[in-house]
Parts: C-alpha cells; sequence; structure tokens
C-alpha cells in the first residue's frame, strides 16, 4: 500500500521527456507503444501542442508485433513517414512493452540511420522513471553527437541548459530568462531544449560558460565541464533576485562551477523543481534572513545540489509523513499538494508544476523573473512572521 498514489497523480515519465526534449529539432519522434503512451504524452506532458507543431508518432505496436518481435514493420513505418516529412533527426522511444520483450532501441536507431542516413537516436525509456532523467539523456546524447570542441570561445558565450514546458511552462518563462541574460552582456549561443535547434548544438561547446535553470540539464553541463572545461553555475533567476549573475562573474573568472543551495531549517517547506526551489529559497532567505526555509523533491534529486537536511521524497506516503510532523507553517508547492489531509492545517501558497498537475494548473503558472516571482517572495515571508 505504501507505494499507492491516491490524491496526487504520478510525474511525467521518461518517455514524455524524451520527447519533449527533441520538440523543437525538426524530427520525428516515434514512441514505440500501442498508443497510451504517445497519448500520455501529447495529451498531458506537452503544453506546446497548443500553438506550436512537433511530429510524434506511435508506432501502433500491437500483440502480434510484440509475440514476433516484429521490428521490419517499425522501421518500414518510419521511413514511411520520413519520405514526406524530410526530418533532421529521428528518435526512437522505449515504453513499459518494448522492455519488457527485450527490444532494442538504439540498435533499431542504428539500422534506422544506416538505411536512411538521417541521424538517428534510440532510448530504451520504459516509464518506470521521470521526465527529467528523460530529458537529461537525450540532452547528453544530442551533445555526444553534435558537439565538437571549438576553434576559439565566444566571449560571454553562455548556454542555458534544462529549459523545459514541464518545469518552466509555455508562458514565456525561458524567453524572459534569455533576455534577461542578454541584458547583462551574456550572448546567448545555445537554449537546451526550448528553442534549440542542431545548429546550436553544435556550437555549445564555444561558450565560456553553461547555466543550469533545471536538475534537467545538470548531466549534459557536467559532460560539457568534462569534455570542453566548461564550468556551470546551477541557479534561477527568482523575482527581481541578481544573484545568479554574480555567481556567473565569479565562475567565468575562477573557472569554478558554483551552485545555490543552502541547509533546511524548519518552517516553509518547498516541493519542486531542485533548481528552482533551491534558488526561490535563497531568495526568501535574502529577503528575510530569519526565515527557515526546506526543500523537498518528488522528481529530479541530485546530491549535487542538495542543501543539508533537504529530503527526496519517494511516493505519496513519504509526503503525507512530512507533512504531519508539524515542522513546517506553510507549504510551497502544486496546489494539488494542497488536496492532502495533512496540507490542511498549511498555508499553501500555489506554484503550479506542469510536470505533476498538466493542464489544470498550467495556464496559471507563474512567471519566474519579476513581479509573479516577487509576489511568491513576499507571501512566503509574511507567512514566516
Amino acid at each position: 500500500m505504501k507505494n499507492l498514489w491516491i490524491t496526487l497523480p504520478a510525474y511525467a515519465p521518461d518517455y514524455s521527456g524524451i520527447c519533449s526534449a527533441f520538440f523543437d529539432l525538426g524530427g520525428i519522434s516515434v514512441v514505440h507503444d500501442a498508443s497510451g503512451c504517445t497519448g500520455n504524452y501529447t495529451g498531458y506532458d506537452e503544453p506546446r501542442w497548443f500553438g506550436t507543431k512537433s511530429k510524434v508518432f506511435c508506432s501502433g505496436l500491437r500483440e502480434i508485433d510484440a509475440v514476433m518481435g516484429n521490428d521490419e514493420k517499425l522501421l518500414a513505418n518510419i521511413i514511411s513517414a520520413g519520405e514526406d516529412i524530410r526530418p533532421a533527426v529521428y528518435s526512437v522511444i522505449g515504453s513499459p512493452v518494448p522492455m519488457v520483450i527485450g527490444s532494442d532501441m538504439k540498435g533499431i536507431a542504428r539500422e534506422l540511420e544506416a538505411r536512411t542516413g538521417v541521424p538517428s537516436f534510440g532510448f530504451d525509456t520504459n516509464g518506470l522513471h521521470l521526465y527529467d532523467e528523460g530529458i537529461s539523456e537525450a540532452l547528453c546524447a544530442l551533445i555526444r553527437r553534435f558537439t565538437a570542441k571549438p576553434e576559439k570561445r565566444i566571449s560571454e558565450g553562455i548556454n542555458i541548459l534544462g529549459t523545459n514546458p514541464l518545469d518552466f511552462a509555455n508562458n514565456g518563462n525561458d524567453l524572459m530568462l534569455a533576455q534577461s541574460l542578454e541584458e547583462k552582456g551574456y550572448k546567448i549561443v545555445g537554449k537546451m531544449m526550448m528553442g534549440a535547434s542542431i545548429e546550436q548544438i553544435k556550437a555549445l561547446a564555444s561558450a565560456e560558460i553553461n547555466l543550469v535553470v533545471s536538475v534537467s540539464g545538470l548531466a549534459a553541463a557536467k559532460l560539457m565541464e568534462a569534455r570542453f572545461g566548461i564550468p556551470y553555475v546551477a541557479g534561477n533567476i527568482v523575482g527581481n533576485s541578481g544573484e545568479v549573475f554574480g555567481m556567473l562573474e565569479q565562475t567565468r573568472a575562477d573557472g569554478r562551477s558554483r551552485v545555490i543551495t543552502d541547509k533546511a531549517e524548519d518552517g516553509i517547506l518547498i516541493i519542486g523543481e531542485q533548481v528552482f526551489a533551491n534558488s526561490l529559497r535563497r531568495a526568501i532567505k535574502n529577503a528575510c534572513p530569519g526565515a527557515g526555509v526546506t526543500v523537498a523533491l518528488m522528481a529530479g534529486c541530485q546530491k549535487t545540489l542538495q542543501g543539508a537536511g533537504d529530503v527526496a521524497l519517494t511516493d505519496e506516503d513519504s509526503v503525507r509523513r512530512l507533512l504531519s510532523r508539524g515542522k513546517f507553517q506553510t507549504l510551497i508547492a502544486d496546489p494539488l499538494f494542497g488536496e492532502l489531509p495533512e496540507a490542511e492545517k498549511l498555508k499553501l501558497i500555489p506554484l503550479p508544476h506542469a510536470a505533476l498537475s498538466s493542464k489544470l494548473y498550467w495556464d496559471s503558472a507563474p512567471h519566474f523573473i519579476g513581479c509573479d516571482g516577487e509576489k511568491i517572495i513576499s507571501a512566503a515571508i509574511e507567512s514566516a512572521k
């Protein structure tokens, strides 16, 4: 009974993360399933469907295909679709049934590329992991394939790693972030993955520094640090906070990667994406040093970013036990967390998270930068008095 999700829905799965990462690349993404997983992504995990397009197909996997392991049918259908669309890339994405029958998604992608000459990627996703892992895997695969050592670095060049609509919504948060960096004199080399292109990915290594704005961009930042010596800062701009800019300048000067994080303290509990939650905590504490804030993660907890005492939650039962401890007066989280009985006595400051509540609240997702972010900070400070 412990692992049942009774009140809260499940977070977006890994295959949705892969589809999200490839959304802007002008390719074809094929989810190898009977249509349920594809429908889950297209119906609930992609805010950008309303106003933009991407080529996402379902393989139409049937029982006889699963029993016989008919990969040739899958390849023929993908190639047929590609003849009409002329994609820049292919991504072939797994689901629970291919996992059970042992389909080799990477092998299928290699065969697809051999027949078409189009760069092809295979992902052994299975729906048992979460969206941030899928996005992270896609980013690293694209970097390994396309990003080359540059002839020279671009002065003040920066990559933004980890923008995705499941964490950032589709309300312009990614554009506001890029604009804020450009106003400080930075030159955007690559935006991974909202607004990305193959040409951007090829040029990523010419940047001086990487800004990691969600957990899904951390592995890519570490990969580029190891391969190309590019340091990173993991943090976000919340409200009118300019701390990230100072960290970027320090890192450009000394080449040392930095992350925003703090130790956990009782009082305010933030449940959300780790980089944003850490940045929101810092913004609250900068405005009110006496405020106690703990960050709890339902998805994507990374030790590199985890403050002492922060909590990795594994299921709904662990959330309810944490809320019932009586250590918190305020909860900053998706509105669905407010429906838990243990949250009734807490002041809820809503922070919609599309990866959890999908279209229920994605139209009311706040802007992280400026007025909306300041309102969240002010409400948290007021609750801490």
